[in-house]
């Protein structure tokens, strides 16, 4: 990505004379201006992306130990259900 060029790296850039300076004035104020919002709209995009990486791996790990925890309590069910079958249901081997 390439870096952002501000107004006074432009003004910089263009070499303006104080005369042009003075005519785009009003532009450039309103330029600078800009640059601040996009600077803290920036720094806020930031943090809200850092927040909601940290949510989205806190939801991972809750997941995963539900995930963990299914398969524990599917175990269980599952011996469980060995021992209370009645004898038809069992497969008996001779």
């Amino acid at each position: 990505m390439k870096p952002v060029k501000t107004i006074d790296y432009l003004i910089r850039e263009k070499d303006l004379t104080a005369e042009e300076l003075e005519r785009h004035r009003e532009l450039i104020e309103e330029c600078r201006a800009r640059e601040a919002q996009l600077k803290e709209y920036s720094r806020a995009t930031r943090a809200s992306m850092q927040r909601m990486t940290e949510e989205l791996d806190k939801l991972s790990r809750t997941a995963e130990e539900l995930w963990q925890e299914a398969q524990r309590l599917s175990r269980q069910v599952h011996g469980i259900y060995l021992h209370v079958a009645p004898a038809p249901a069992r497969k008996v081997y001779h």
